[in-house]
């Protein structure tokens, strides 16, 4: 039994410490999660990628996470693949797509050029951010926790 409760610890606190880690700046190299799917099948929703921030000089064929401001004025990063070098910036592209973006991303809005990708950690990390997740992920195994704590404490009470 307590074999059991060392493996369940031991995944929620990797669980937890690797969607902490999605949302804490390590240096130049940035943890990211996919929302869209405008890069796959290269990139999936269901995916962490690892963003170097450090890389200023992207070249064509290059993965790069960008700002884009859109039209309700909300400014998000995307991922797109660079496919020309204009005078004004990058010429980018979404694989799912069969033409570029119809806009040049600057130099100064580029975040980092992918590294890697982490498949499928991006749906934790997604699930986790629901109530039904947070529930599920945290609530529920810390309450687990607690109560073997209390039952534990209770029986060395007893002796």
């Amino acid at each position: 039994m307590k074999t059991i409760e060392n493996i369940i610890l031991s995944l929620l606190i990797i669980g937890i410490i690797f969607i902490l880690s999605t949302g804490i700046p390590t240096g130049s190299v940035q943890l990211m999660t996919v929302t869209g799917n405008s890069m796959e099948p290269t990139i999936t929703a269901r995916d962490v990628i690892l963003v170097d921030t450090a890389e200023t000089q992207p070249v064509i064929g290059d993965i790069v996470s960008y700002y884009y401001t859109f039209e309700e004025n909300e400014r998000l990063i995307v991922t797109h693949r660079i496919v020309g070098i204009e005078k004004g910036g990058y010429r980018t592209k979404g694989d799912a797509y069969a033409e570029p973006d119809d806009y040049t991303v600057s130099p100064e809005d580029v975040v980092g050029v992918m590294l890697f990708r982490i498949p499928y950690f991006g749906s934790l990390i997604h699930f986790a951010g629901t109530s039904k997740g947070f529930l599920t992920l945290v609530i529920f195994p810390a309450s687990i926790l607690i109560i073997q704590e209390l039952i534990e404490i209770r029986g060395s009470m007893r002796r």
